[in-house]
């Protein structure tokens, strides 16, 4: 269980790290001990140490980050940190022994006098628990939310800045309240931050080292400003404690000791409840004010308490500070637009009313959002549905991404027929385990997942996941795959591995080969494991290393591709070897059937092969290749590789990989009988996916066609990539009109023949696709009324089609938003319809595809319906915060004067603020009248 197995890490982790870390914390009361001088009443020295203890800690941290463990690994970065810590006391030992020690060095078994002692020993030591309790619960949210050299300069500004009068609680209590201060500027900057990380960014296209630059100013300003207080209030505590070298290294100790546990409490109770309790800007605001509270407890025992002329500035400190907590704060902008991962550009935002319009609809997209224990989680709407945020990044997406989460886990059951028992690797949407558990034949399918708030993700996708979490064959274990993997005696049929990508922290160690090795271990003779690899935003050299990794593992490797940028390797102990018409007869079995026309468009053996990208010889040849690293859990490359690459367009591999296959024989699978298969409408298909999900790469071609399937590929890609109806049309006349293959050739020539009219050709191609697709022929059919100017039966058919996308997620994104533009065209061209498809549109679509172009279509039919009547009923989804276009602000404004709306004056100032940010046309004021007309005169 989580509770037991969290303890049971804590416990095996304190046995490795129980030495190490005791000798590490006596080092500073040792060295201090030595170091401190009799008169020095403020302890400038142990400032001094503390500074430079912590220097030299972000220096190892920065050279193990960026140099040490990508060059030479875990293992020998730890044992080249061994031999300098032993070098280290070697000249120690040596300045031992002939250095001589003071004479005025007190006896261990003096008593420290009360007089020597600014603060009650018992405070001193809570105060230390605190401040440490509450910066390490923010560094749990600066990581949520962002990502200490501050805690170095502020132990040297206390050592060489200041007189000589020693520490007071009221400058404690001033020091706690400037933190908390620090603290609020940020969370009050909110959203603004976000906004300057995005400006940034861009730098980091030019060179990494700009990129982290640019990450590291953001840090600077949230994260120095406290850590700088930080390190002068430390050291501020052990001189409040006493004076001089008398105890101090005993004193230094206790304090040491108290902060460590209060910063292992932070840790432990923001991860397990604080955070998810609270959220993350929430705990921002309890350590704030706790720090507030610290600082009045400490007035309370000050001998200034009686003395409120001293204490004004501190008041003063702190009705700033809760003022600054007023402020709205991060919000979704900060946490869940993909900022943190470069994927928040400022293309096309150019004046305020772009941000302020970027802004309130990345607000606005957030269904719900909450802290778990292990990361920050979001669900939201995307274009074409429900998608989940993951610590700030895009993890998943039900609609968009379901090509590869439906048929990561089909893919290795239709591969490996024999299969009874699977094993997940990550929920997401459940998409994956639940149509392997919708497979007849597989008995289990067990889940590993490391969040738990990812199963609220999967309960709001079950339209896409055949209700994943009522499916009793699949059982759910929170808690880390490696573990599970190692840990478990079970062995499967079919292993999916779809994790985030590989640049978040700890990611990589999922694709490393002692990871892969574990994986091979639980694979039964005939098993198959699938692994998910981002074919984007990644370079050369780390894909090289993926599969190279892979070859080191299994002894078998094919590539498929699920969707356009997203490769799958396939490991096995045995090559795949298929009879071609078994294959075929499998792909027509549920629910494989199903979900391949979903997804893939596949109707056939023909549209599978087209995901196939290349045979074992190719992972076999890039693994061969000069200067190809194996990633392996001591010294892994993909992760800093990637990281490098986060954010970039980088050209897409599965071209070159695919030309590669080709090169070497190994463009196609294991079949008994490859005779049967026409290779030139495979290439076809390939072609058709891509364009289909808007994606150009079409330059491959296996097979050199003849006239008529050039024609369909120019066809297809006319269609979808160019939306060019008429140019598809005349492609495909010229070349004799063949006939479509697949779905997607099977909607773009109804398509075509529906916006042309022409009912003959059109109705057998829309019948024969509501074989398939109930709301795409209906929306089609509609297309073809509309062109006909038979409104009265068009509005029947897009009623029919919005209740089909209702209740089923899976038509193109394209056709949806065809059936809504139609719903405009036919009410505006015969209004008495409008009430009929307003009514229509009152309910999502499944999983909320286009929910706001839903909701706009809904406003645009209100205002041809009954404005004043329906107008509130339709703009009240597009508020919080509301839609920020000219057109929506004057909707809303004209609503609420009509029907004497108390918001009116709210809507007139948003509407005016929208105006005054937009550039004065040149006709502004300019009277229109005809002017008096000029005749030349000679």
């Amino acid at each position: 269980g989580l509770v037991v197995g969290t303890a049971g890490r804590l416990l095996l982790s304190g046995l490795v790290l129980a030495i190490p870390t005791v000798a590490m914390g006596g080092t500073l009361p040792a060295v201090a001990r030595a170091a401190t001088g009799g008169d020095d009443v403020r302890r400038r020295n142990v400032a001094a140490l503390y500074a430079l203890n912590t220097v030299g800690a972000v220096i190892g941290t920065l050279l193990s980050t960026f140099v040490l463990l990508e060059a030479l690994g875990n293992r020998e970065t730890l044992w080249l940190a061994a031999a300098l810590n032993l070098l280290i006391a070697m000249v120690a030992r040596q300045l031992d022994r002939v250095t001589t020690l003071p004479a005025d060095l007190p006896a261990a078994s003096e008593a420290v006098s009360p007089s020597e002692a600014q603060a009650p020993a018992g405070f001193a030591l809570l105060a230390s628990g605190v401040v440490g309790f509450a910066f390490f619960l923010m560094e749990l949210v600066w990581y949520r939310m962002l990502g200490p050299a501050g805690i170095g300069i502020g132990g040297l500004v206390y050592a060489v800045w200041g007189s000589e009068r020693r520490p007071s609680l009221r400058g404690f209590a001033a020091c706690s309240l400037l933190e908390a201060l620090a603290m609020a500027i940020p969370y009050a900057l909110g959203d603004r931050l976000a906004v300057l990380t995005v400006v940034l960014q861009p730098l980091g296209h030019a060179a990494f080292g700009a990129g982290v630059f640019g990450w590291s100013a953001i840090a600077a300003i949230v994260v120095l400003p406290a850590s700088i207080v930080a390190g002068y209030q430390f050291p501020m505590l052990i001189a409040l404690l006493g004076r001089g070298r008398l105890h101090v290294g005993r004193q230094i100790g206790l304090a040491y000791a108290a902060n460590t546990i209060g910063a292992i409490v932070g840790s432990l109770a923001g991860g397990f409840g604080l955070l998810p309790w609270l959220s993350a800007p929430g705990a921002w605001r309890f350590v704030t004010i706790s720090l507030i509270a610290l600082s009045a407890a400490t007035l309370a025992l000050s001998d200034d308490r009686r003395s409120p002329r001293k204490l004004l500035p501190h008041a003063a400190l702190m009705a700033a500070t809760l003022l600054l907590l007023t402020a709205l704060g991060p919000t979704a902008v900060w946490r869940h637009s993909g900022v943190g991962t470069g994927r928040a550009a400022l293309r096309g935002i150019e004046s305020a009313n772009h941000l302020k319009a970027w802004a309130n609809g990345v607000r606005r997209s957030v269904v719900w959002d909450g802290d778990g224990i292990e990361s920050s989680v979001a669900l939201v709407r995307d274009g074409s549905g429900y998608a989940f945020m993951v610590n700030g990044k895009a993890d998943g997406s039900a609609r968009y991404d379901s090509g590869t989460q439906v048929m990561v886990g089909l893919l290795g059951s239709i591969l490996n027929p024999h299969a009874r028992r699977a094993m997940v690797i990550g929920l997401g949407t459940g998409s994956t385990a639940g149509w392997l558990g919708a497979v007849p034949a597989i008995e289990r399918v067990d889940v590993v997942e490391l969040e738990p708030l990812i199963l609220d993700v999967a309960r709001a996708c079950r339209d896409v996941n055949h209700n994943v979490l009522e499916n009793p064959k699949v059982h759910i274990t929170i808690g880390d795959a490696r573990e599970a993997l190692l840990t478990s005696r079970e062995t499967y049929d079919v292993i999916a591995s779809e994790p985030s990508n590989p640049f978040r922290a700890g990611i990589a160690s999922l694709f490393t080969r002692e990871y892969y090795r574990a994986v091979n271990d639980r694979l039964s003779p005939d098993g198959v494991f699938v692994q998910w690899v981002q074919a984007y935003e990644i370079d050369t050299t780390t894909m090289r290393t993926v599969f190279a990794t892979m070859a080191a593992s299994f002894p078998y490797v094919e590539t498929w591709e699920t969707r356009p940028n997203d490769f799958v390797l396939v490991g096995s102990k045995r090559p795949l070897q298929h009879r071609t018409s078994e294959l075929a007869a499998r792909i027509q079995e549920e629910p494989f059937r199903t979900a391949l026309r979903n997804v893939w468009q596949a109707v056939d053996l023909t549209g599978v092969l087209a995901h196939f990208i290349a045979g074992d010889p190719v992972t076999r040849a890039i693994a061969s290749a000069p200067g190809v690293d194996v990633n392996t859990d001591d010294r892994n490359v993909v992760e800093f590789g990637l990281a490098r690459s986060v954010g970039l367009n980088t050209p897409t591999v599965i071209a070159s990989v695919r030309q590669l296959a080709a090169t070497l024989g190994a463009n196609r699978p294991l079949l008994d009988n490859p005779g049967t298969v026409d290779w030139t409408a495979v290439d076809t298909a390939w072609i058709g996916f891509h364009v289909a999900e808007q994606d150009e790469a079409t330059e491959v071609q296996f097979v050199h066609p003849t006239a008529t399937e050039d024609a369909r590929r120019q066809a297809l890609v006319s269609y979808y990539l160019r939306s060019n109806a008429g140019t598809a049309r005349e492609v495909l006349s010229a070349a004799g009109s063949p006939a479509p293959r697949d779905l997607n050739e099977l909607s773009m020539v109804a398509d075509i023949a529906a916006r042309n009219g022409d009912e003959r050709a059109a109705m057998p191609f829309i019948e024969q696709l509501r074989q398939f697709d109930g709301g795409e022929a209906d929306t089609i059919l509609a297309m073809l009324r509309v062109a006909q100017r038979r409104f009265d039966e068009a509005a029947p058919l897009l009623q029919q089609a919005f209740a089909q996308y209702r209740r089923s997620p899976w038509a193109l994104t394209r056709y949806k938003d065809e059936a809504l533009e139609l719903a405009r065209t036919v009410a505006e061209s015969k209004p008495a319809l409008a009430q009929s498809l307003y009514d229509a549109l009152r309910e999502p679509f499944s999983v909320s595809s286009l929910d706001e172009r839903r909701l706009l279509t809904r406003l645009a039919l209100a205002r041809t319906v009954n404005f004043k009547g329906l107008c509130r009923d339709a703009i009240t989804p597009l508020e919080s915060p509301a839609v920020w276009t000219q057109d929506f602000l004057s909707a809303r404004r004209d609503c609420y004067a009509a029907t004497g709306d108390s918001r009116l004056a709210m809507a007139t100032h948003d509407l005016v603020e929208y105006v005054t940010r937009e550039p004065m046309p040149i006709t502004a004021g300019v009277k229109q009248a005809a002017a008096p007309q000029l005749s030349f005169v000679p």
